[in-house]
């Protein structure tokens, strides 16, 4: 739903046709949220399909094809606010999070701000399972040792960073 709730957000903000939202929103992102042009217009076709978006306008320009514009809906608008929910009650990393970043501002900051706590607590617990694991190595073959400790310590490295980031952003949204 990644993609989906940053069309649904972007749609918040205002009309677009799929083509303007890859061109002037999407390309500065395209190294860390890369989206091909089938998949844009997929999702758009989805979500017209739940009445979450609406056509607003078909253009058609001399041999150019038709150009729909679109617009987001009432039912959008409120999936849009329990999609970046659950974006941060189903957490399994940070870059899960990265469509719902965008459009924070469209939710109650002291209910994000419970959903970072609880996944803080969450990614602690496994940051926990990670270290009480590495215990555990005895059980396996020298010749496998050396790859589940670089495995483990990436898995530790990286629960540590998107603990750290959380904290980042539950200043911002307290903030």
């Amino acid at each position: 739903m990644s993609l989906q709730i940053f069309i649904l957000g972007i749609l918040s903000e205002g009309e677009h046709h799929p083509y303007d939202l890859k061109k002037q929103v999407l390309k500065p992102l395209d190294n860390s949220f890369p989206i091909n042009d089938g998949t844009l217009y997929y999702n758009f076709e989805v979500l017209l399909k739940k009445g979450l978006i609406q056509k607003i306008k078909v253009e058609q320009t001399d041999n150019r094809p038709e150009k729909t514009t679109y617009g987001i809906t009432e039912k959008g608008r409120e999936t849009l606010v329990e999609e970046i929910y659950s974006a941060f009650q189903n957490l399994t990393n940070f870059t899960s999070l990265y469509s719902s970043l965008f459009f924070l501002d469209k939710v109650d900051s002291r209910k994000l701000a419970y959903l970072i706590e609880d996944a803080i607590e969450r990614l602690n617990k496994r940051k926990l399972l990670i270290e009480n694991g590495d215990s555990e190595l005895s059980n396996i073959p020298d010749s496998k040792k050396v790859s589940v400790r670089l495995i483990s310590e990436h898995a530790h490295q990286s629960v540590q960073n998107d603990i750290a980031l959380l904290h980042k952003l539950l200043l911002e949204v307290k903030g």
